[in-house]
This record gives structure tokens, sequence and C-alpha cells, in this order.
């Protein structure tokens, strides 16, 4: 990362930050005993954007960011403050003690920085010393500093933002700025006199009142159902065939998957067919048999990969030229479903060597493979 990226990285030494550097500073500040700090690197290790993808998915909380951290021996980057998220501490490389505080505030909100704030004078609750492998998870808002000991410490945090009723509530403002008597200018204050803004707040906080009470049951459902389509991944890219070329090249052995961490539901239209809904877009499907959705359901989008060939055997009674081939073919387009190359090399691999380990197995003319008799 540091050779051959740009990473979002700073430098922290004695509780402050650096001033930015070139890169031929970075091992000088790390002699000095600066702390390294990569921001986000889920941007840049696949790995770790499929834990933090994992996460968003079990939890529903869709901010969420991974950061390293490379401390030296017996050096204190930070001072003790504590996070406005989530924090769980994962230890890769050496030993580093930590010193946990209980809270001083309630449950931060972003912006409520802990420098504002009065550090607690009691003992810590937690003085541990992690080594790799361990997990150690510290509450928002509860006081934190660590020490690397006598090597280099390397851990990776995991910071988790959860939504609070303040998301809420703004959610709830977002959505009564379609009415115009929210957007329309406040009366002036002329001479200092209040009564006119007085008057015209009381009317909004009066129809709100109404609305709320009114409207209570069938705006919580709107907010939770909005919830679940608020995410920070963006969509898998699976070229050329997003684009519209080059198409099941591997034939009948084409490997498809839906994309990492995607939901997919499949509600019923009545007589005007179904609507598929991911977190990001929403198909409807007219004349599709109900046979066909039903395989959608319990094969397409429950196996991990599966070929065309798969779908043909799961569907005996629809044409693969007519019917089944176009409708994987406009999933793949749309991002609903993605060819894996890489499942398929693997399938390759693992038929040449088994057409030659075994002689008896041959390829026929359409790419599909048969016992010869012996």
């Amino acid at each position: 990362m540091l050779n051959f990226h740009k990473p979002d990285l700073r430098f922290v030494l004695d509780h402050k930050d650096l001033p930015s550097s070139d890169p031929q500073e970075w091992v000088k500040r790390c002699q000095e005993g600066a702390s390294l700090v990569i921001s986000h690197v889920h941007e840049q290790v696949p790995v770790l954007a499929d834990l933090i993808w994992g996460i968003q998915q079990e939890t529903g909380h869709t901010a969420i960011h991974t950061n390293i951290y490379c401390s030296w021996p017996s050096n204190q980057g930070f001072k003790a403050h504590y996070d406005t998220h989530e924090v769980f501490i994962l230890q890769i490389d050496g030993q580093k003690e930590w010193f946990v505080f209980e809270d001083t505030f309630k449950y931060p909100y972003r912006g409520e920085k802990s420098e504002y704030q009065k550090p607690p004078e009691e003992s810590p609750y937690i003085n541990c010393v992690l080594n790799p492998g361990d997990l150690l998870y510290i509450p928002r808002g509860h006081w934190h500093y660590a020490i690397a000991r006598e090597k280099p410490s390397l851990h990776i945090t995991l910071g988790i933002r959860c939504f609070t009723g303040r998301d809420a509530f703004e959610w709830l403002l977002q959505n009564l700025q379609i009415d115009e008597a929210w957007r329309k200018n406040l009366p002036l204050i002329s001479d200092g006199n209040t009564h006119e803004i007085k008057a015209h707040v009381e009317h909004l906080f009066d129809s709100l009142a109404i609305l709320i009470d009114r409207e209570k049951e069938n705006l919580a459902e709107k907010y939770a159902e909005f919830q679940p389509k608020v995410t920070t991944r963006a969509p898998e890219i699976s070229l050329p065939s997003q684009a519209g070329f080059n198409f099941f090249e591997q034939e009948l052995d084409t490997v498809l998957r839906q994309p990492k961490f995607q939901k997919v539901n499949i509600e019923p239209l009545g007589e005007k067919g179904y609507l598929l809904r991911t977190p990001r877009k929403e198909l409807k499907f007219k004349d599709l048999p109900p046979k066909v959705i039903e395989t959608l359901v319990e094969k397409v989008f429950s196996q991990k990969a599966f070929t065309i060939r798969d779908v043909a055997d799961w569907l005996p009674e629809c044409d693969l030229d007519t019917h089944i081939l176009p409708l994987l073919a406009g999933l793949v387009k749309e991002g609903i479903l993605v060819e894996d190359s890489y499942q398929g090399e693997i399938r390759e691999e693992e038929k040449t060597s088994l057409s030659q380990e075994m002689p008896g197995l041959e390829e026929n003319s359409n790419s599909t493979y048969a016992f010869s008799h012996s």
C-alpha cells in the first residue's frame, strides 16, 4: 500500500497530528516514533471490504470503516479520548496495552468531540494487552488510549456508526421539505418584534404534531423500509458482459453468481407480473411463469454459484434460447447477476485434470461431457 498506492495517511506524535509530508519523509517519521495511520483501508484491501460489507448486511448499520495503526514501542501516539462511533480493535501483529475508561458524556454524536469534554478521573475499567488475533470492543463515548509494548504493533480499527434517533428525525425533516409550508421564509423580525414569527412557528409545530399523531405508524414503517436501501457499497462491476458484450463465452458451463452481499426480494404484482427488488434497484417482470419465479427464488438467488447448464436443468420446460438465455443476460446487464470467470477457469482446470486422469472422459461437439464406453 505504501509503495504502490496513495493511501489516506497521517502521522501522530506526542498526541498531535504532524504536517503532511512527501513519501520520502515517511520512514523518517516512523524512526522518530510517530504512529502511522492509514484510513479507509477497506477501499484498497478486498478482504477488509468483504468484512465490512458482511457486517453491514448482518447488522443493518451501513456507516462502517477500517483504519490501520502502526505504532512503535513505548510511544503513545494518541492521548486519552473517546470516539463518536463503536470501535473494534483487531490486533494483527505485536502487542499493545490498552486502557479503557467509563464514559463521561453519554452517546456522543458526530461533532461532539472528546477535546471539548473533561476526561475521567477514575481508574480504567479495562487494562489489557492485546496479542495477535485478539479483539477488543470499545463502546461509543468510552475514553481510551494505548501504548505499544516491546515490539512494533499493527492493528486494524473497525468503526461502526450506528443509526440513532437523530437520524430518524433528520429523515423526517428531509421528507417534510416536500411541503412548501416548511420551505417558506419565516416572518421578518421588525424592530425586534417576535410575535409574528412566534405565531408562525407555533402553527408549523401544530401541523407537525397533527401529522405525527395521524401518520406515526405509516412514517415509522416508511423509515424502516428506507434503512435497508442505505448502503455504502459500490455496485460490483463485471465487464464486458454488463456492457452487453461477450455473453456466456463458456456456453452452458458459464458460471454465474450474485454480487457479494446482495439481498434480493421478489414480490408478486397480481396479474401484472413480479417485482424484483434489491437495495439499489427494482425490476418488473411480465409474462414469467410462476415456475420460473420459484426457481429464481429457490435456486438462482440461493446458490453461491451456478452454471447456465444448472438453470436449464432446473427449468426443463423452458426453451434455452428464447427464455433462459435472454432472462439471464438481462439480469447480468442489470448487475443482478455477474459472470464469474474465475470460477469458470477453476472448473475448466478441474475438467482438464479429470480428463487426463480418466482417458474415457471425452468432450463432445456441444461442449458437454460424457463417459465413453470402455
